[in-house]
């Protein structure tokens, strides 16, 4: 019985060899086709990530000479090619804010002008913006310390009431409204 088994797998294994090998010489030259492709597209990928991996090193070393050196015009010309890495230079630099279009720079960028600027009109368009969530309080802050500046504790009192109670930055602001600290 078990010689029958053996016999019978035998043959099902045999039938499926003769089956693939006819599969291959009908279909011989497509395979050849696509393994070829196949091949040709994984050195591409390799080579073009290897590429871009190169380029990413040269403007992160750039970038490092820009911090050190910030006259270093070759390095700026090296970091100008790499957008997202040149706003963020201009971000840390201060300079032109108002070129930073990346999404993730765009708030921070805002932030430091609305806080360089530091006047009611400048922080409260800040505060407006349905776009900016993360650096809301320290602008509150600015906002509560220019009102009460100007001698308006009741619109300071207001933005406080705005603020996240466990924000850090509550405390700051309860403390200049207790001691009334405008300077």
């Amino acid at each position: 019985m078990e010689i029958k088994e053996q016999l019978k797998q035998d043959e099902q294994l045999l039938v499926q060899v003769f089956k693939l090998e006819k599969f291959i010489k009908k279909y011989r030259i497509q395979l050849i086709v696509a393994a070829i492709i196949l091949i040709v597209y994984m050195i591409g990928k390799t080579t073009y990530d290897y590429i871009k991996t190169q380029e990413l090193i040269k403007t992160n070393n750039a970038f490092d000479e820009l911090l050190a050196n910030p006259n270093d015009k070759k390095a700026l010309d090296i970091v100008k090619e790499n957008k997202k890495l040149y706003e963020l230079y201009l971000l840390r630099e201060g300079k032109n804010l108002n070129a930073i279009t990346s999404p993730e720079l765009k708030e921070f960028a805002a932030y430091k002008l609305a806080m360089q600027k530091g006047d009611i009109k400048s922080l409260d368009n800040y505060l407006l913006n349905p776009e900016y969530k993360v650096l809301k309080d320290p602008v509150r802050v600015a906002l509560i310390r220019a009102y009460l500046r100007k001698g308006n504790r009741k619109k300071a009192l207001e933005i406080f009431k705005d603020m996240e109670p466990n924000s850090k930055f509550a405390d700051i602001a309860k403390y200049l409204l207790h001691y009334g600290i405008a300077k």
